[in-house]
């Protein structure tokens, strides 16, 4: 730590901006910071600690957080900073005000490495993602706040706005009155994600720095796993997904019907439903093989008579040229890096028998109502370069849900590229509208989600 705090004094120029600032933190490497002896006492479980440990050319200070123990929602006003996460897990959560209202309108999670931007005029709060771990993080802040004096705090429950004074330790409800300049009763109204009518059925949820790809894989079979016994009555629910659904499955149905195949393989099958929907549309009473990260998930599609398999598509043994046709349904996205989707695509093909199909979709990059653009606006605005992602990456929570989720979305001319240098002839690549206009085929590039149907010649 004594490193860097000189790095600070050598390396900060007398004019430094928040863009500045930020490089400087994300080249910071936080297995290198020696910072145990500097850790502040922890006085209650119930709140964290902090330790100054310079004021100038800006604040740097170092935060301990109990299991489980979060701020309460402040606002910066008047400053700005980062936040890098040195050990455990941090979630940053943000909100808007407006009209007297409080909405929750993002969140990042940070674990050792993650950087978390804090720009001049934020409402978050932050919390210790774990129940059982401690949470060590280094927030950096200019101008200086040698106090929290004139810190706002919002009362989420209690709807109340609480202004510190210069005697308050953290950003936390439940010190001394002596620490707060004053408290306003009923001082606006909390509206929380699930009761936004505005708000979707999922959201992002960027993770930093980028999982590894078993992490990755972990985190979906959590994902799955929670969603398993109801993932049926969402996609039949929510008008949007059935339609966008109905669609594909009509298409590879027809399909069916003309080249009658008589194995197909499933990735991805979750339960087995949609497997089976194309195979009563197709009229062809083919043998299907399914493949699933979740255990529960195959566990349903046993149920319903699927030979249903768990684990990394990569990683089991499939043999060569057998399949007459492959499915890969609202699930290629998953697949968590370039190296893996080109691998995955390959293996498709070796399991294929010459004139064989591939079926699959993928989400547009450049879907305008969907969430690439929101994603490349997030690549840049939190330099997600910098923590291992790649232009498309998300991560995305269930409203309600405490379970995250990884998606790719792609860009059509590099999709295609993947798909032909596997050895595929690409039949076509149809824009299939998925939250407006569902279902319908579209003839726009910045519009729906993207359906492959490629031949094994």
């Amino acid at each position: 730590m004594k490193d860097l705090l000189e790095r600070v004094q050598k390396e900060t120029p007398e004019r430094f901006d928040y863009e500045w600032l930020g490089r400087f933190v994300r080249s910071i490497n936080a297995n290198e910071l020696n910072y145990r002896e500097l850790l502040p006492e922890i006085t209650s479980a119930d709140d964290y600690a902090r330790n100054i440990l310079c004021l100038a050319p800006f604040e740097c200070v170092l935060l301990y957080w109990p299991p489980g123990v979060e701020s309460a929602v402040h606002h910066h006003e008047g400053f700005w900073g980062y936040v890098l996460c040195l050990e455990g897990a941090i979630d940053n959560i943000e909100y808007t005000l407006k009209d007297g209202k409080l909405l929750e309108s993002r969140a990042v999670r940070a674990y050792a490495g993650g950087v978390l931007n804090e720009p001049d005029g934020t409402i978050h709060k932050i919390v210790n993602a774990s129940d059982e771990d401690y949470l060590v993080t280094l927030h950096f802040y200019y101008p200086a706040l040698d106090t929290l004096d004139n810190l706002r705090l919002f009362d989420l429950v209690h709807r109340r706005i609480a202004t510190l004074n210069e005697k308050a330790a953290t950003a936390s409800f439940g010190q001394d009155p002596s620490c707060y300049r004053s408290i306003e009763e009923d001082a606006f109204e909390f509206v929380p994600l699930a009761d936004n009518p505005n708000a979707r059925s999922h959201r992002v949820y960027p993770i930093l720095p980028k999982p590894g790809s078993d992490q990755i894989a972990e985190l979906l079979g959590k994902y799955y796993k929670e969603q398993a016994f109801e993932y049926d009555s969402f996609d039949l629910t929510h008008e949007s997904r059935r339609k966008y659904t109905e669609r594909i499955n009509m298409l590879i149905a027809a399909y069916f019907e003309k080249t009658q195949p008589k194995k197909v393989l499933d990735l991805a099958c979750g339960t087995g439903r949609r497997a089976l929907d194309i195979r009563n549309q197709s009229g062809i009473d083919y043998e299907i093989l399914g493949i699933d990260l979740s255990p529960e998930m195959c566990a349903v599609a046993q149920q319903r008579g699927i030979h249903a398999e768990a684990g990394n598509w990569l990683e089991i043994e499939i043999p060569k040229t057998e399949a007459d046709a492959v499915t890969f349904l609202y699930a290629y996205g998953h697949i968590p890096s370039e190296q893996e989707r080109r691998a995955s695509l390959k293996k498709i093909y070796d399991s294929l028998k010459p004139g064989g199909y591939l079926f699959f979709d993928a989400f547009n990059l450049n879907d305008r109502n969907e969430w690439g653009p929101a994603a490349l606006k997030a690549f840049d605005e939190h330099n997600l370069g910098d923590f291992g992602y790649e232009r498309g990456d998300v991560f995305y929570k269930k409203v309600g849900g405490e379970e995250v989720a990884f998606l790719h979305y792609c860009d059509e001319a590099l999709l295609r590229d993947f798909v032909t240098s596997a050895g595929f002839t690409v039949e076509s690549i149809l824009h299939i509208g998925y939250v407006q206009r569902s279902g319908e085929i579209l003839d726009r590039e910045d519009a729906g989600a993207l359906f492959v149907i490629a031949r094994k010649d």
